[in-house]
């Protein structure tokens, strides 16, 4: 637990929003006596970037920080994240996923990870709710900070600056910002349910929290430098952004196939299935989505669309003995020993049929399928001797 309250009191810090009284008769940030120009944008780029790491976390702390902060008669007229009943419901969701955190660390891992798999999708949904109602409100304040800064009279395109509302491109902005750094940091859900051991997951969310709390002590010493050091996060975010939505969209379904499964089978198609390269395949890029199919020609090719929407692309699989391999989740294509493309879930069960209607050569029991399989069969021939011993 003292793990979240830091967190909430990092947040808390973190944040100075406005006042009640500010937020009711909306004025600028600028005309605060607590706010200068500079330092509300400062404040805001730090606030989305910190909402962007941890959504839930963010808006619940921003929210109740407000709350306490207002004056009673005027805290019915806050915007609906500063009331308990949504920063409230956050923290119970926190005080869950805390639990399961700490209660899964003994746990091995795959117990743990349908669980994971939940919070990834709770964090998609907070991140919706931020980038759909907190993201513009903050936006909004800094456009309003920004105002307030007077542009020199000789500077080039002056009039056009003074008369051009920053909030119509900031709010714009500030979502697309917001959407860089999330989906990286979603991106650490992801490799949480792709890893089996319960050591890594901490590491991760260890990493996460430390980039929170170098944001929070970045801003504590100059608002400026919290800033700069968003403003570097956001840079590296997209570039990282390309590689982090790939993840993205293999985690949600891989995901959705494990904590769905009635679902997922019925939209299991074997002579098209859906799978993900594992490497480098025509030069596509690790966790492209796809499917796979046999040309007239009797070849395995790899068909995929670019940016989901564009036309049907299709990649011929190079030659080789290829073979499934059972997993623990699911099945994988094996090209010799190299792992070339990975199975949704759905298929699991099925591999004797994919290799009935892809021409493989075989299927083969998983590594640790199989070590867990000569575990089994050794637990029950120990059980076996004794009970014909006490016979």
């Amino acid at each position: 637990m003292k793990t979240w309250m830091l967190l909430v009191l990092f947040f808390a810090g973190l944040v100075s929003p406005l006042t009640a009284e500010e937020q009711v008769t909306a004025e600028p940030l600028a005309v605060s006596e607590n706010h200068l120009p500079g330092v509300a944008v400062a404040q805001g780029i730090t606030e989305i970037t910190g909402v962007a790491i941890s959504p839930l976390l963010g808006v619940s702390a921003v929210g109740s920080w407000q709350y306490f902060k207002a004056p009673a008669d005027v805290r019915d007229d806050l915007p609906w994240y500063c009331q308990p009943w949504a920063w409230g419901t956050g923290f119970i969701l926190l005080a869950m996923i805390f639990l399961k955190d700490t209660l899964g660390a003994a746990a091995p891992g795959i117990l743990k990870k349908p669980f994971d798999m939940a919070e990834l999708f709770e964090n998609k949904a907070s991140a919706l709710v931020a980038s759909a109602a907190f993201v513009p409100l903050v936006a909004r304040e800094m456009s309003k900070g920004m105002e307030k800064v007077e542009v020199p009279a000789g500077m080039l395109g002056h009039e056009m600056m003074a008369a051009i509302d920053p909030a119509w491109w900031l709010v714009p902005t500030s979502l697309v910002a917001f959407g860089l750094v999330w989906v990286c940091s979603h991106a650490i859900n992801v490799l949480i349910i792709l890893s089996p051991f319960s050591l890594v997951d901490s590491m991760l969310k260890i990493a996460r929290f430390g980039m929170l709390l170098t944001i929070g002590l970045m801003y504590w010493i100059a608002p400026w430098l919290g800033a700069a050091l968003c403003v570097v996060i956001i840079l590296i975010a997209a570039w990282l952004a390309p590689s982090a939505l790939r993840l993205m969209i293999f985690g949600t379904r891989f995901a959705g196939d494990v904590l769905l499964p009635w679902r997922a089978k019925t939209t299991a198609t074997p002579d098209r299935p859906h799978v993900f390269t594992l490497g480098s395949i025509g030069g596509l890029p690790s966790r492209t989505g796809g499917r796979l199919a046999m040309n007239g020609n009797g070849d395995l090719e790899f068909r995929y669309r670019r940016f989901c929407v564009m036309p049907e692309t299709a990649v011929r699989l190079p030659d080789g003995e290829r073979h499934i391999a059972k997993g623990l989740l699911s099945p994988a294509v094996f090209n010799g020993e190299e792992k070339q493309l990975l199975f949704l879930p759905r298929y699991r069960g099925r591999e004797e049929m994919l290799v009935e209607v892809m021409h493989f050569k075989e299927v083969r029991e998983h590594r640790l399928t199989r070590g867990l399989a000569a575990a089994k069969e050794w637990i029950r021939g120990a059980l076996g001797s004794r009970r014909q011993i006490a016979g």
